[in-house]
């Protein structure tokens, strides 16, 4: 059997593509506006990984205590169903925009061809969504060999079966030789829970939560700042290692790779 590193799967939006994460954000504060309750891009932001619908309903919970003040009554079942549909067309309003691959996501991608490593992915996007991120993506040059959704019969994050749908997908055992890859701490949860090698993004997605432009002008200090807190609530959450975005992915998986075929199981790493 082959040893070392056989297959890598990685999340879509603050990981491989869309940098900050914007589109569901965007798409969240919009729906709820519509329904007629403000949430803060962070409560939004708590919660990024999982399937959008439960999502929805997270913020709800979240913020029950504030939605009772304004509205007499805790939050229901119907609300969220209210709230997700105003979601799902303001995501597609700006999706396409926000698909375009990560700066180095392409090149890694090719990479892992070049040493015979599978690549797969999973996301809390629901099918219809992936179809335009995929195509969008595919037009930039990133195209996973496998993607997979949640649905009513797969549970999304954290839990680890989309990771196992990869794994059958791509022929890829034991779980113990893929690393996951992703910005958000569902998305650590479900490469622990999964028993992969589990990575956290800090810079590119969710936990910086800012455009490409905008964190290209962040001064040099605050960069650090907010750079260091992003390491820290990543590997808090259960990440072996914690990278700045996928543009530092290689050097990673040379180290993980080594530790493999050492017979090493998933460890912290110290880089």
């Amino acid at each position: 059997m082959k040893t070392g590193i056989q297959g890598v799967i990685c999340d879509w939006a603050g990981t491989m593509v869309d940098f900050g994460s914007l589109s569901p954000v965007t798409a969240f504060s919009e729906a709820f506006e519509r329904f007629g309750f403000s949430v803060s891009f962070d409560e939004i932001r708590t919660f990024m990984g999982m399937l959008k619908y439960d999502h929805a309903k997270a913020i709800l919970n979240l913020t029950k205590e504030r939605f009772l003040e304004q509205f007499g009554r805790y939050p229901t079942e119907e609300d969220v169903q209210t709230i997700y549909c105003s979601f799902e067309p303001a995501l597609f309003d700006v999706l396409a925009h926000h698909s375009i691959p990560i700066e180095g996501a392409v090149a890694f991608a090719e990479a892992l061809k070049a040493r015979s490593i599978k690549l797969g992915s999973t996301t809390g996007y629901t099918a219809s969504m992936m179809e335009v991120v995929t195509r969008e993506a595919a037009k930039q040059g990133y195209k996973p060999e496998c993607y997979i959704t949640p649905s009513a019969f797969l549970p999304g994050r954290p839990h680890p079966f989309m990771i196992y749908k990869n794994a059958i997908e791509l022929e890829i055992y034991p779980l113990s030789a893929i690393v996951k890859i992703g910005d958000t701490i569902s998305d650590i949860h479900e490469g622990l829970n999964a028993g992969c090698w589990s990575i956290g993004v800090a810079l590119s997605g969710n936990e910086l939560g800012l455009s490409y432009d905008s964190y290209k002008e962040l001064p040099a200090s605050l960069l650090e700042e907010k750079r260091l807190h992003a390491h820290q609530k990543l590997g808090a959450a259960g990440a072996h290692c914690v990278i700045d975005g996928i543009w530092d992915a290689l050097p990673l998986l040379d180290i993980i790779h080594e530790k493999i075929k050492n017979g090493e199981k998933p460890c912290h790493i110290h880089l």
